[in-house]
Parts: structure tokens; C-alpha cells; sequence
């Protein structure tokens, strides 16, 4: 069962009285800077994926679960989301909603980070919406006039309930993975291949995935990389790679989690995964690890899968050590600056028990992590889902998925979320 805000909310709520007793790890000073609080009205809120950062203006694209013109009906209990930029200036800086998702057959409630292709084109998904059964769509967004266009609508077959990170192969195809349905009713992994009239055609690559809760990454032989939640050996989430040959696609789990509290707990809960020019894995598990955190949940690790001669190995880099050291990475992938140094967030834990921006260094004498940020609830957030990008001076930007501005039908006492920097 994915954790979804409700439950995350009630696990948290659990964790902030259990906080106050633990010692948290090693912490650097930092500055932080709230760069947006989301009214969750038109300008959107909950940002749930990793931004998407223009190195050369120093744009921030993103996408929300909530907000936006459009109030969604039938399922739908707030509005349908948005596409939104934050533009720098010497003045500080300015949200501007790109595009708002209308409830209809355009998706509802996007959740996986935007992706570019060298088309020129925006990738990504919403979780629902779209087609007559409401499933979910993947879509295409084109920079500056903001035109949205969908190029497929999932019906149960197809998958549904997509929210991970997409991947293009080199000749532009598209993959990706679905949460629910398929053969097995437990996600779908499909390739999307353009035609030459402007549409495109899934392909249904594996239909049995095990509840991703994540997306996929690519390698230049057209290898497709990805986690789930519920498969592998123990049933606890894996890591699996789906490679092309002329039989077909072979779905192979290359490493199974398994956690101290057994499969009751729901899973190991990895997230997505970043695949270096060397062909290593690195990805975070949320409920991996040691089991200090909750019910004997695990607190979470950072992993790296290493490719040995086709024999891969996994190789825990951090097992987070209690509720106050972070508990939680979330869905989003690791981020790796040029030095090879890890950068990612927990959902919870941290001093305050609202979670957590931290970085895993490297070192002679191994993995040193060290807590960057705290969040410390209320307008500063709290609670992030995706992941974090670093620029090329070091700064670092996210978003969390509560905190900021309360009251409303959106935002309630949870707040509708921040949009944040970290100067080191």
C-alpha cells in the first residue's frame, strides 16, 4: 500500500513525540531560504516531485498535486494541478503557473518530475485523469508557449496510477512504470514509441512490477533500471533491470530488499534511482535498514548497485540510525554533485521530527553523512516526497509536500508546501 499523504501524516505524528528522547548525528551549519510558500489557490499546491533546475538562468520548473483554475470533480476532493516556474531576481522570486491541469482528459494531479527530450519538449505524467476511466496520462508540455498535449491515456490493462520518473532511450522512445494494474495488478513497466503521424503507441514491456512506487532510468544499451515495493524474493521491493533481446523483454531482479518487520510493514519502499557514466546505481530505501523508527520500521538506506561482470551487487552505503538522525528518504532519486557526494531528504525525523536535508560524503576511510538541514515545521516546511537538485556552486533546492500558509479548503492545518535553498 503506497504512502500516501494520510498515512505519512499519521506516521508522523507518531515519530514527533518519539523525536524529542533520540540524539540526532552529525549536522552542518547551513542557511536555508524559503523561496516560495504555495497558497494552494491558482498558484498551486503540495509539490510532490524533484524540480527541474535551468543551469543558465537559474530557473526552477515544478510541478503541483493541488491548485490551480480548475476545481476537479468526481473523485477528485481538491484542484487538478499545476505546472509552475520560480524566476530569480535581484528582487527575489516570482512564481509563475505555467499551465493548469483542467480535469479532464489533459490528467489530473501530477506527481513525477518534468523531463526534457532534445525535441525541445517537457516529458512527464499525472496520476489520474485523463480517458474515460481516469487512470492517469503521460504528457508533453513545450517551453514557452505552454501548450499542454497527451500522448497517451492508461486504461487498467495499460497500468495505471503512473507517478515515477520517465527515461528516453537514444532513438526517443519513452518508458516508464505504473503503480496498480497490468496482468497482475501490481504495475505496469511500457515503452511509448512515436509514430511518424505524431502519435504513440505503448508497448507493454513486464505487467506484474510489484507496486513502484517509483520511476526508471536507462542505460546507453537500452537497459531499463527501476524498484518496486513489493517484489523480489522476499516480497519486500527489489531492484530490477528489464533488458531487450529478440525474444522479448526479459524482466530480471537484480537485489531484494528485506526489512527487519517483514512484509506487514509494507515494504522497503525504494524510490528512484540515478545511473552514473559508469554504470553504477545509487537509490535511497525508505523503510530499509536499521529498525529504530516506528514499529521496528527501518529508518531507510542509501544504496549503490555495482555491475560486476553481469552479476550485480548491492552495497549499503547509510543505514539511517534513528528517528532524530532522519527517517524516511523519499521517492526522489539521489542527487550527485562532481565530486560524487549523495544529496537527498527525509519525509520525517530530524531535530524537530519534520524531516531532514542531508549529504553523504566520501572519504578514505568510507560514507560519512552529515545532516544539512532541519525542517522545522509550520512556514518551513515540512514532510518532502521528491528529491533535491544541486547546482554548480553548491546550492541546494527542493520542495516540501506541508508546511507554509494553513487555512482553506486545500491547505487545511497541513499547509500546501514550500519551495526552499540550502547555501552552504
Amino acid at each position: 500500500m503506497p504512502h500516501g499523504p494520510f498515512l505519512l501524516f499519521t506516521r508522523f505524528l507518531t515519530i514527533l513525540i518519539l523525536t524529542i528522547a533520540l540524539a540526532a548525528g552529525p549536522t552542518m551549519a547551513a542557511t536555508a531560504k524559503i523561496l516560495y510558500t504555495f497558497q494552494g489557490r491558482d498558484d498551486g499546491g503540495r509539490p510532490w516531485a524533484t524540480l527541474l533546475l535551468d543551469e543558465k538562468t537559474g530557473t526552477l520548473y515544478g510541478t503541483t498535486e493541488v491548485g490551480g483554475v480548475k476545481l476537479c470533480g468526481n473523485d477528485f476532493d481538491f484542484d487538478c494541478g499545476t505546472i509552475f516556474s520560480l524566476t530569480p531576481s535581484p528582487n527575489g522570486w516570482t512564481e509563475t503557473v505555467l499551465y493548469s491541469f483542467q480535469g479532464g482528459n489533459d490528467g489530473v494531479n501530477p506527481r513525477a518530475p518534468l523531463v526534457p527530450r532534445p525535441d525541445g519538449y517537457w516529458y512527464s505524467t499525472t496520476a489520474s485523469g485523463g480517458g474515460v476511466q481516469q487512470n492517469g496520462t503521460v504528457f508533453r508540455i513545450q517551453p514557452g508557449t505552454w501548450e499542454e498535449e497527451v500522448l497517451f491515456s492508461f486504461v487498467d490493462e495499460d497500468g495505471y496510477y503512473p507517478q515515477g520518473k520517465i527515461a528516453f532511450d537514444s532513438s526517443g522512445n519513452l518508458y516508464g512504470i505504473t503503480t496498480n494494474g497490468g496482468s497482475g495488478y501490481s504495475g505496469v513497466a511500457y515503452e511509448l514509441i512515436p509514430n511518424p503521424s505524431g502519435s504513440w503507441t505503448e508497448n507493454v514491456l513486464y505487467g506484474n512490477v510489484g507496486l513502484p512506487y517509483a520511476g526508471v532510468v536507462i542505460d546507453p544499451l537500452g537497459n531499463v533500471y527501476g524498484t518496486s515495493d513489493a517484489n523480489g524474493i522476499y516480497n519486500e521491493g527489489n531492484v530490477f533491470e528489464l533488458s531487450p533481446g529478440k525474444s522479448g523483454w526479459q524482466f530480471t531482479n537484480i537485489y531484494s530488499f528485506q526489512i527487519a518487520c517483514g512484509i506487514d510493514c509494507g515494504g522497503s519502499q525504494p524510490g528512484d534511482l540515478t545511473l552514473t557514466k559508469s554504470g553504477k546505481l545509487f537509490g535511497f530505501a525508505g523503510d530499509a535498514g536499521i529498525p529504530a523508527c516506528g514499529n521496528d520500521q527501518g529508518c531507510g538506506t542509501i544504496f549503490e548497485m555495482i555491475n560486476n561482470g553481469g552479476t550485480w551487487q548491492e552495497k549499503t552505503l547509510y543505514q539511517f540510525q534513528n528517528i532524530a538522525d532522519g527517517w524516511g528518504p523519499g521517492y526522489g532519486a539521489p542527487a550527485l554533485d562532481s565530486a560524487g557526494n549523495i544529496y537527498g531528504m527525509t519525509g520525517a525525523g530530524g531535530q524537530y521530527g519534520f524531516g531532514t536535508v542531508f549529504k553523504l560524503s566520501h572519504g578514505k576511510s568510507g560514507w560519512t553523512k552529515t545532516t544539512l538541514y532541519d525542517f522545522p515545521g509550520g512556514a518551513g516546511g515540512w514532510q518532502p516526497y521528491g528529491g533535491v537538485v544541486v547546482d554548480k556552486h553548491g546550492n541546494i533546492f527542493g520542495a516540501t509536500y506541508y508546511g507554509g500558509k494553513t487555512g482553506g479548503k486545500t491547505c487545511k492545518k497541513q499547509g500546501c508546501g514550500v519551495v526552499f535553498e540550502i547555501m552552504p
